[in-house]
């Protein structure tokens, strides 16, 4: 089966990291516990663009049989870096949260700032 793409493009406000956790459930046609992990993870990744890049961004979902990668592309060309972080910090935990529960992620420069995905693989078939 081929891969399947779907891209939306979303303001840096919180009501577009809604938007895209919203887009990316209705992307999926996966187990429920695999969906709610992407939106969680997906929504990380989008209040890190709201919070850090202030730029718009899309995200993109790929779905390949029961594996899907998610894609956050925003206009910043600053790095995504797991920080070491207080105890008591406030925020801060985005990024570790998407190593904890992906089964991979990463981060690469674009042309135009930078992309932060994460792959999640599920038994059930679309």
């Amino acid at each position: 089966m081929p891969a399947e793409t779907f891209s939306a493009a979303f303001g840096p406000t919180p009501a577009g990291v809604t938007r895209a956790r919203h887009f990316v459930r209705r992307q999926l046609e996966v187990d429920a516990e695999l969906a709610d992990t992407a939106e969680l993870l997906v929504a990380e990744l989008a209040a890190n663009v709201v919070r850090h890049a202030r730029t718009d961004f899309e995200v993109k979902v790929v779905r390949s049989g029961a594996n899907v990668r998610v894609i956050v592309e925003d206009g910043s060309a600053v790095e995504a870096v797991v920080r070491q972080m207080e105890r008591d910090a406030p925020s801060g935990r985005g990024l570790r949260i998407v190593e904890a529960l992906a089964d991979r992620w990463g981060s690469s420069p674009t042309a135009s700032g930078k992309q932060v995905w994460f792959e999640l693989a599920s038994d059930a078939r679309p």
